[in-house]
């Protein structure tokens, strides 16, 4: 009797996290050069899933949100497994302002637009701040991935995720972020 009770309870704290699982909306999919596949989920909060990539042999990576504390930078945390067994993790700060200190009290820095290089220099993987405190994730291709896309005849698209919702203007994205972005229409968005 208290085995079934326990396995009951077991089931109804997992369900939950289960349904979500199954309603999250993929953001974007992306094709990396060796046929992995890469999906974010817009607006992850702390301790959500804010990307997965799915790689050919089995290997999964998958890129949480650990949120940030007062007046300091949010942390990502990355987890690659094979089936039950873990590779290896770590966390990842991003990019943060440092706090200020004035005759008026302290200002907390803002959250920067931050860029990390993946897929062998081919892909650039930025994280930005949502207005309502969340992250967002946008895979796009390097110059050198771009490059390779054109040459190769590569139809694979890589979309751009344009963030409209930043606290931080276009203007002060990454050069190459910010030219993508100019490129696409609104209704295209």
């Amino acid at each position: 009797m208290r085995f079934l009770f326990f396995v009951s309870l077991i089931a109804a704290i997992l369900a939950p996290a289960n349904i979500f699982a199954q309603t999250a909306q993929v953001d974007q999919v992306v094709s990396f050069s060796d046929s992995s596949k890469a999906s974010t989920f817009g607006h992850c909060g702390d301790t959500d899933l804010c990307a997965v990539i799915v790689y050919a042999n089995g290997d999964k990576l998958s890129i949480y949100s650990e949120g940030a504390a007062y007046c300091q930078p949010y942390m990502l945390h990355f987890v690659k497994v094979n089936g039950t067994t873990t590779i290896f993790e770590y966390s990842r700060t991003i990019n943060h302002e440092m706090p200020t200190s004035s005759a008026f009290g302290v200002r907390c820095g803002s959250t920067q637009a931050t860029q990390m290089v993946m897929d062998h220099g081919l892909i650039h993987m930025t994280v930005t701040e949502n207005h309502d405190g969340t992250l967002s994730i946008a895979f796009t291709p390097t110059e050198q991935g771009a490059e390779r896309q054109q040459t190769s005849g590569d139809t694979v698209q890589h979309p751009v995720r344009c963030p409209d919702n930043l606290f931080r203007p276009k203007a002060l994205l990454p050069p190459r972020i910010r030219s993508r972005c100019s490129a696409v229409s609104p209704a295209s968005r």
